[in-house]
This record gives structure tokens, sequence and C-alpha cells, in this order.
């Protein structure tokens, strides 16, 4: 796909849709079409495809949906970025949780926004990760963000992976899923799971979903 100009001259933000809800996403595309500094170069509804288009595609902005079916947003995010660190990633979500904002902004995520934002607020939040500048919605207040990514709740002693780990097991995947969504071994997701359990002291995947409900990262 080529790459169409600005009015400016300048080359259009490269931007990808990534969200399981087909309506949403042609929604977006088309607010985008109308605005000749943004081309859609891609689309994709889950996890797997998000990842084969990070692979496949060069993207200068991607919007997330937090809650793809079968894996975190957070995970989908770490690996973007390792595949395409220029890539911004602007998350987007229902969920207002800071637990969850923090939790996306740790994976690489620069921004995080609200599908009920004005759809101008959406192009203008897409313009605010292209430069390089974090984007938080409005409501979501930086400090108490911090205060989470600096470490001050029960998840902060756990590693990005282990982050992305424990996210998919309070979804309720197993093992075997897990290393497939994160392209990673059985064994060494039952590691990962034993050094979670160990530093938030838990000793079930029930505990686990307590804890998770505790810091607001389940899905409503």
């Amino acid at each position: 796909m080529g790459t169409r100009a600005s009015s400016e001259g300048s080359a259009a933000i490269r931007v990808a849709l990534i969200d399981d809800h087909a309506l949403f996403r042609e929604g977006l595309r088309l607010l985008f079409e109308r605005r000749t500094s943004i081309e859609v170069v891609g689309e994709a509804a889950t996890a797997r495809a998000a990842i084969e288009l990070g692979r496949a595609t060069v993207i200068d902005v991607a919007l997330l949906d937090v809650s793809l079916p079968e894996s975190g947003g957070a995970a989908v995010t770490h690996e973007l970025r390792r595949l395409q660190p220029a890539c911004a990633v602007l998350a987007l979500s229902m969920h207002e949780a800071p637990a969850r904002v923090a939790e996306m902004l740790r994976a690489g995520a620069t921004g995080y926004a609200f599908k009920t934002q004005d759809p101008d607020a959406l192009v203008s939040a897409v313009e605010c990760v292209h430069r390089g500048n974090r984007y938080l919605a409005p409501g979501l207040v930086p400090a108490d963000l911090d205060a989470l990514l600096d470490g001050k709740t029960p998840l902060g002693s756990l590693s990005p992976r282990e982050r992305e780990v424990f996210d998919l097991l309070v979804r309720g995947l197993t093992n075997d899923r897990i290393g497939a969504e994160l392209f990673i071994a059985p064994r060494t997701v039952e590691t990962h799971r034993q050094h979670i359990m160990s530093k938030l002291h838990v000793h079930s995947i029930v505990e686990l979903v307590r804890l998770a409900a505790r810091e607001g990262l389940l899905e409503a």
C-alpha cells in the first residue's frame, strides 16, 4: 500500500486499527479517511493477527483495544514494540481503572484513550502519540498513574513479562495457551507462574484472580 501525503506535503501518519469489533474499526476507518494527515495501513481483530500485521507492515501508530480475545493488550503492546520500536501504541478502552491504564503504559503504550471520546479527540490523540508525547484521556490523573508506574502497587514487583503472564492467567488461559500467545514455551510459562505466585504471596489461581479484582484488572 502506498503512502499518501498530507495537505502540508509531509507523509501521512500510518495507522493500524486493532480491535475485535468490526463496526468500531469501520467507524475509525471512516473517521481517518476524511483526514489527509492519517492513512489506515492495516486492520486486525485478534492478537495473533495484530502481531502478523506488525511483522509485515510499517506502522507509525497502532490503535489497540486493551481487551482483545485470547490475549491482554499489554502482551500485544509489548510484542508490537519489540517488532517496531518506532511504533507508538495508543490504547483504546472502556475501562478507566488506573491499574489497567498503568499496565498498558508499563507495557510500552504511549497513550490511553476512551472509546467514548469525541472523534476529533481521537484524531488529536493519534497526532499526540505520533509526536512522541504521552496522551491520557480526560479524567485520568497523571499523578495517580505515575505512582502505579513507580511500583507502588502489589504488582509492582513483577517484571514486564511476568505482568503479561499474570494478565493471561487471571483470564483463565492454560500454560499452553499463554505460551502460544506470548511465543514462549509452556515450561517457561510455568516458571513465570511460580515466580508470580511467590512474589505476590499467593498459592492458587483463585487468589490471583481475587488480587486482580482488587486492583481493577478484571474485565467488567
